[in-house]
Parts: C-alpha cells; sequence; structure tokens
C-alpha cells in the first residue's frame, strides 16, 4: 500500500470538499477502452497478462516500464491492476480490442492516487481510446451482515429518486446505453416488499431484483458473474454476487481524471448515506456539481442542520493544480 504524505493529502481535501468524510471502505474501480493491442487463449480466461500485452508507451516503451514509472503494480491476479477483455466495448475498429483495467481492493486517499495514476497510465498508451460504449465502473464494499435489506431499500430510494439528475450531470447519453440502464424494478414494490426481514442474502427483494421485469435470465443463474441483471446503473446483482455495490452510471475516463474522482467519492457516499451514515458536510461557495447534489439530497431529506458553513478561509482554498505532486 502506497503511502501519501500528509501534505498533499491536505491539498486533495481542499480540492475535493467531499473527501472530508471519505472513509476507509473498501472501493474498486473498471476503466474501459479500446485500442489495446493483445493476444489472449481460451486458457487465460479473459485475462491479459502483462507479457501478452505488443502496445507501447506513446514515446516508445514497452508497457511494463511504463508501469514501473508509474509504479503501478499490474499483473494478472485479483491483489494486482489486471488488464482483461471485454466484448461490450466497440470501439470503431478495434472490436476484436475492447478490454478494461480492473483495480485491486482499494482503499482511502491512497486508493484514490492509485485510481489517478491508474487514468494517467492508459492516457499514455499509444493507440488507447473511449467511445460511447466504454464506461467507469465504480464498486463499494459493503458487509452483508450489516448492509442488508433496510440499506439496499434506502440506497434504491436515493438513487431512484436523483437517477435522472446522474445521468444529466455525467457526459455522454448514458441512459440511453444498453449496459448502464436506468433502474427497472417495482420501486414500490422494491421499498415495501420486506419491511419485516432482517437479512439480505434471503431477502425476499432478492427475487424482485431477478425477475424477468428487471432481464433476468433463468438461464445464467443467479450467481454468474455475468447475470444480465448487471447491466444498470445500479448494480444490486453486484451485492448478492461478490458484496458490493456497483455504480455503472458514469462513462470512460482518460483526461478528464477530476470527473472520476468526483464521482468514486460521490457514489461512497451515497453508500454510506444509505447506511444511516449521515455525515457534517460544509457549505461551499461555488463548489462542484456532485457536491450541489448532496446539498439538495441533504435538504430533500431533512438534513438541513447537517450542512455546516464554512468558517476558516483556508477550507476553500486549494484550487491550484496540485497533480503534479501525486508521484
Amino acid at each position: 500500500m502506497m503511502t501519501v504524505p500528509d501534505n498533499l493529502v491536505v491539498q486533495l481535501k481542499n480540492k475535493y470538499p467531499m473527501l472530508q468524510n471519505f472513509s476507509n471502505r473498501s472501493f474498486g474501480v473498471e476503466i474501459e477502452f479500446f485500442g489495446l493491442q493483445y493476444v489472449i487463449t481460451p486458457l487465460d480466461r479473459g485475462i491479459i497478462k502483462p507479457y501478452c500485452i505488443s502496445s507501447r508507451a506513446k514515446d516508445g516503451r514497452h508497457i511494463t516500464d511504463l508501469c514501473r514509472d508509474f509504479k503501478l503494480p499490474l499483473g494478472s491476479t485479483p491483489d494486482l491492476w489486471c488488464f482483461q477483455a471485454d466484448t461490450s466495448v466497440r470501439g470503431k475498429g478495434h472490436t476484436k480490442h475492447g478490454a478494461e483495467l480492473t483495480s485491486p481492493i482499494l482503499h482511502g486517499i491512497e486508493g484514490l492516487v492509485q485510481v489517478f495514476k491508474a487514468l494517467q497510465f492508459l492516457g499514455s498508451v499509444e493507440g488507447i481510446n473511449i467511445d460511447a460504449s466504454c464506461g467507469f465502473h465504480v464498486h463499494h464494499g459493503v458487509d452483508p451482515q450489516s448492509y442488508n435489506c433496510k440499506e439496499l431499500q434506502q440506497l434504491v430510494r436515493i438513487v431512484s429518486q436523483y437517477e435522472d439528475c446522474f445521468y444529466l450531470l455525467i457526459p455522454g447519453d448514458r441512459q440511453n446505453i444498453a449496459t448502464c440502464r436506468p433502474i427497472e424494478i417495482d420501486i414500490e414494490a422494491f421499498l415495501e416488499i420486506c419491511k419485516s426481514d432482517a437479512g439480505g442474502e434471503n431477502c425476499r427483494m432478492k427475487e424482485l431484483w431477478y425477475s424477468p421485469e428487471n432481464r433476468y435470465d433463468p438461464e445464467s443463474g443467479k450467481n454468474c458473474r455475468y447475470d444480465k441483471t448487471r447491466y444498470h446503473g445500479l448494480n444490486l446483482h453486484s451485492y448478492w454476487f461478490r458484496s458490493t455495490i456497483e455504480f455503472r452510471y458514469h462513462s470512460a475516463v482518460l483526461q478528464k481524471i477530476d470527473e472520476a474522482m468526483q464521482w468514486i467519492i460521490f457514489t461512497q457516499f451515497l453508500v454510506e448515506l444509505s447506511q444511516g451514515n449521515i455525515l457534517d458536510i460544509y457549505a461551499y461557495p461555488n463548489t462542484n456539481k456532485w457536491l450541489q447534489t448532496i446539498y439538495k439530497i441533504y435538504l430533500d431529506l431533512g438534513y438541513r442542520n447537517r450542512i455546516r458553513k464554512v468558517i476558516d478561509q483556508c477550507q476553500i482554498e486549494g484550487s491550484q493544480d496540485i497533480y503534479s505532486n501525486i508521484n
């Protein structure tokens, strides 16, 4: 695990006010793109091993050398950053070279810095590009023993109310992309179906999620990684499959890394809120679109008293470029 210098942590918290409340909850990302040149066999099970990649850095360096320069641990096991083939990516002229870079399990600000480095790394590889078929997916870890029916219902209640807003704030026409559809379950039934239930694994709302109305395919089986119900902006299949909440709304990112950072922080905030962690937040002037959305959610839910006034000028400074310090 990398260590982030204290002065950089302060600068990051000034740059991203929501980091004041960023927890150590585990998270991970999947960054989709096309244009990576590689070979793969059925025995690889979709994993693109680093030595099977022929793409090079824009300056001609081998991709493994580029990884070392970015201090990015790249490999083919779950504890490392890993390239995987992705047939859902349809880059023009690159239909056989769709891929995604998946993270290991990450935590805290150190994890955010790793994501930043990974996006910088991808942007330095010759031929890699993104289009409307590519997404930026974020997973947040939850413990089914403490995050079950009540928390799932609260998450759906919040997301369903503001989902249209999410799509408007995210670049691209994501609402009409087949792999990140709006919520299709019966919201009212989902919020009423198991008021007395306590366990997430056997909760009756699981049956509602795995229903034909939500594009469930009985042939795939509920525990299949690629169950079709996952193709929603809010993917709860991931909850029952790997104990994470996945947000698939966001379009892929290569250049506007700031967007990716804000989205990770914002979606973690939603998970914390759904678990009843009503955090104090500050009313910053001229703040970003995601913190403005949090203000609206708080006001709508009756948490006005948890929005604090900024009392220290240094809390609203830090607009300078800090990325040069991430190395």
